[in-house]
């Protein structure tokens, strides 16, 4: 686990300007807040009722399309599937549930290698 999130911050961390979430090598604090709510969510709701819920918000699912090519990089065959679609269609929820949650841990420490800034 401790060396998967490490594997991933390299990634996480060029992704975060990619999918925009970085502009002018800033992050809205509002990020931080949504990375940093989506584990606990997902521990204390489930993983697809999390991703559920942070895919029907267009800022929120930045933070799941983040995870999904987080874990396209390291060799999840997602595709073009949402990655709530993925989670349905796995054979192997419990090992995905892992990969998703380090995956989310690993965006939320680079996130906070930007300045954050507080909603205008």
């Amino acid at each position: 686990m401790k060396k998967r999130i490490e594997d991933y911050i390299p990634r996480a961390i060029e992704l975060i300007k990619e999918v925009e979430i970085a502009k002018d090598g800033e992050v809205n604090n509002k990020f931080n807040g949504y990375f940093s709510s989506f584990g606990a969510s997902i521990v204390q709701s489930g993983l697809k009722p999390t991703l559920a819920f942070f895919s029907n918000e267009e800022s929120k699912e930045m933070i799941v399309k983040a995870i999904a090519e987080l874990l396209k990089k390291h060799g999840e065959a997602i595709g073009d599937l949402k990655l709530l679609d993925y989670v349905i269609a796995s054979s192997n929820e419990e090992n995905l549930k892992s990969k998703i949650i380090d995956a989310s841990i690993a965006l939320k420490l680079a996130v906070r290698t930007y300045k954050l800034k507080k909603d205008e």
